[in-house]
């Protein structure tokens, strides 16, 4: 399929996990694609291992907990592509805590990355995506947006505001042509992940054992199938579709 054949998409978070599975989804379908990552030797090589197929991938090092970082990164790829069509706000880190140990510095940085910079980067590319006659932005937003995980009350809070602010720009923005969607994903085995078994002393094998058990297929998904679900958002074969959150979590929210 050729959807975005000549699309311009931009995605942040993009040089590992679903960031990168998105930015390569996109690129498979002709779109030129613009990613940000805070890590730069990740994003260079993916960015440079795509080039080298052909691809059009314009790599940017930003922190997207930083606001000019997060406007940066949405001019720089007006500036390389001279449009927008897709934004994919996919940036987030994560910490494990009760609230009677997050800090308030703490709680300023995962604000700042998980929600307002969806807000900034959105501020930025809607101008850019109205006057080139619409675009669509998705939201990466999570179970955690509905159901509260051990120790996890940062970022469940930002995942949870994650579904305020995409239905509210959805409805700011309808008229102007662009939809705002979200994905929710579910248990999703990523580089992450593989980090968090190491940390905890298991072993791959057991931790997606475990990670997977409470979702009715009783496996984790790949980031091969939250960016399917991305792709079909910000597609033209979603046209009538916004202000909501497709979850893609082997039925874990159902349960």
């Amino acid at each position: 399929m050729t959807r975005f054949a000549d699309k311009a998409v931009a995605v942040t978070g993009g040089a590992s996990g679903i960031g990168e599975a998105t930015v390569r989804r996109f690129i498979e379908e002709g779109a030129r694609v613009a990613f940000a990552d805070r890590d730069a030797d990740r994003g260079n090589r993916v960015a440079s291992e795509l080039e080298a197929q052909g691809a059009v991938a314009h790599f940017v090092e930003a922190d997207m907990g930083k606001e000019a970082d997060a406007t940066g990164f949405i001019e720089a790829a007006v500036a390389r592509f001279g449009r927008l069509d897709v934004l994919v706000n996919n940036a987030g880190i994560r910490k494990y805590q009760p609230v009677t140990k997050a800090s308030k510095e703490s709680w300023d940085e995962m604000l700042a990355v998980n929600l307002l910079s969806y807000a900034i980067c959105a501020r930025a590319a809607i101008p850019v995506m109205a006057a080139g006659g619409g675009g669509a932005i998705v939201n990466v937003a999570s179970i955690r947006s509905l159901i509260a995980g051990s120790e996890c009350v940062q970022y469940d809070t930002t995942k949870a505001a994650v579904l305020g602010l995409t239905r509210s720009m959805a409805r700011d923005h309808a008229a102007q042509g662009v939809r705002v969607n979200a994905v929710g994903p579910g248990p999703i085995f990523t580089p992450f992940h593989a980090r968090r078994a190491e940390t905890l002393g298991q072993t791959q094998e057991s931790y997606i054992e475990e990670f997977g058990a409470e979702t009715m297929l009783k496996r984790p998904g790949t980031a091969r199938e939250i960016a399917n679900g991305i792709a079909f958002l910000a597609s033209d074969e979603a046209s009538y579709i916004t202000g909501t959150c497709l979850f893609i979590d082997g039925g874990q929210t159902a349960l």
